[in-house]
């Protein structure tokens, strides 16, 4: 006993109403796949430049901190750092060691690089640390 089995319709009769569906799909979807892959790389890069803005500051701080240290020993620690690590762009260091107030403080900005061309990829970062002075042992 055989049994009768109906014939299925021809591929191009089965699919004749979804031709070129998948290419419409790929061709909407891709875009917005890559911009979020991209997307994950900027913010990847923007917590990289800011880390490194940040060890920078605090770098230059305990540079420009010691009794006989000047603003440039801050400047050439914080450029240390930048060098090193740093993806900054367009970068201003500033050092600024007051001697009456006690306080050393030292901002960074400068720009992370930009793959993704919208949003502003402006970083700031800010370190401050008292001046360290020597207390002869009588004064103690």
């Amino acid at each position: 006993m055989s049994e009768w089995r109906e014939r299925p319709p021809p591929r191009s009769a089965r699919l004749s109403g979804e031709a070129g569906v998948a290419s419409t799909e790929v061709a909407v979807v891709m875009p917005a796949v890559l911009t979020l892959i991209m997307l994950i790389f900027q913010v990847g890069l923007f917590w990289h430049a800011k880390q490194a803005a940040d060890v920078a500051a605090e770098e230059a701080v305990e540079a420009a901190q010691l009794a006989a240290a000047s603003e440039a020993d801050g400047l050439a620690g914080a450029n240390t750092i930048l060098g090193q690590a740093g993806n900054l762009k367009n970068v201003i260091v500033t050092v600024d060691r007051n001697v009456g107030t006690g306080l050393v403080t030292v901002t960074i900005s400068g720009d992370a690089p930009a793959i993704v061309p919208f949003g502003g990829w402006h970083i700031e970062s800010q370190a401050q640390g008292s001046i360290e002075r020597f207390i002869p042992a009588g004064e103690r």
